[in-house]
């Protein structure tokens, strides 16, 4: 930019001379010929803006894409766009277009890109964060994974029922061998006693084992049941939100890592007697979101406050 204000300036100041002292003069002070000096007093208008460069882009290539084929590329993209660019081509070129897929791509990078709809009746989600141990419980159910279990499960599969404390990362493991409300609700009746705290609310997918498809019916699950009986509320995540869950869908993806990745299990006793003695470890460990402290930490520290 500063090249082309210096010689916006040095135009001005021959124009400038010229106007004065003639164009002559002008082209022998200022190193040039007349024809140049008279191009630039044509332009020059008394500002230095007049005198700038302009563009040398043509307006017009003869080997330019024609509207027809500009809109026959963007019609097949909307169509064949999900499949690749490669499909993209393919199907112009059975529709008679003849460029290069190069040419294709280039002509289809300079279209505006198309905005995505917002889904019509999307509300967003409003998270509430747990600001106190047993505020907010993630509850969630994770598939024992066939590979580490050398025993002979008879075709069984096997389920880790996983609850989280959102603030004090404090969880409490259990192993069941169905995935079903009943497991559930067994798990949430204990689950004040073995956590060692109160519990104001319990959030969890959209899960059979938690709830009933709305669809279908609006009748609560033993599982909500059970809930209503403590007094405890109740929170679903958004369905195929995973993420609004997410302590305690990446604390299962910690357990495949640390725990199943890494152990096998002779029985099922075998298995609980593991996960129990795994998970205590897992509760005093020091964890750098909580200040470089343990989640029993966080508990005792709390409880000893109120």
């Amino acid at each position: 930019m500063k090249i082309i204000t210096e010689e916006m300036k040095y135009r001005k100041r021959m124009c400038e001379y010229a106007i004065k002292n003639g164009v002559t003069k002008a082209a022998r002070k200022y190193h040039t010929n007349r024809k140049f000096v008279y191009r630039q007093l044509e332009k020059y208008d008394g500002t230095l803006r007049s005198l700038a460069l302009k563009s040398r882009k043509p307006h017009y290539h003869p080997n330019a894409h024609t509207k027809e084929e500009l809109k026959l590329i963007k019609k097949v993209k909307s169509r064949y766009g999900i499949d690749g660019l490669a499909e993209v081509y393919v199907q112009l070129k059975k529709r008679g277009y003849k460029r290069s897929y190069g040419s294709m791509v280039k002509q289809i990078g300079k279209m505006p890109k198309e905005q995505l709809k917002r889904r019509s009746g999307y509300t967003k989600h409003e998270e509430i964060r747990g600001e106190y141990p047993g505020d907010k419980i993630q509850v969630d159910i994770k598939y024992v994974p066939k590979e580490c279990l050398l025993f002979n499960t008879m075709d069984k599969k096997y389920y880790q029922i996983t609850a989280i404390d959102e603030y004090s990362r404090k969880r409490v493991l259990e192993i069941v061998d169905e995935k079903s409300v009943t497991n559930t609700s067994k798990f949430i009746k204990t689950l004040e006693k073995t956590i060692g705290f109160k519990i104001n609310t319990i959030q969890t997918d959209n899960g059979p084992e938690f709830v009933n498809n709305q669809i279908e019916t609006n009748k609560p699950t033993l599982f909500e049941e059970t809930l209503e009986s403590l007094g405890i509320n109740h929170r679903r995540t958004r369905p195929y939100s995973p993420w609004q869950n997410g302590k305690v869908e990446r604390s299962h993806k910690i357990d495949g890592e640390r725990f199943y990745g890494r152990n096998e299990f002779k029985s099922v006793e075998d298995l609980k007697k593991k996960l129990k003695r795994y998970n205590a470890r897992y509760n005093n460990i020091a964890k750098k979101v909580l200040g470089f402290k343990s989640p029993n930490q966080i508990v005792e520290e709390y409880l000893c406050t109120t």
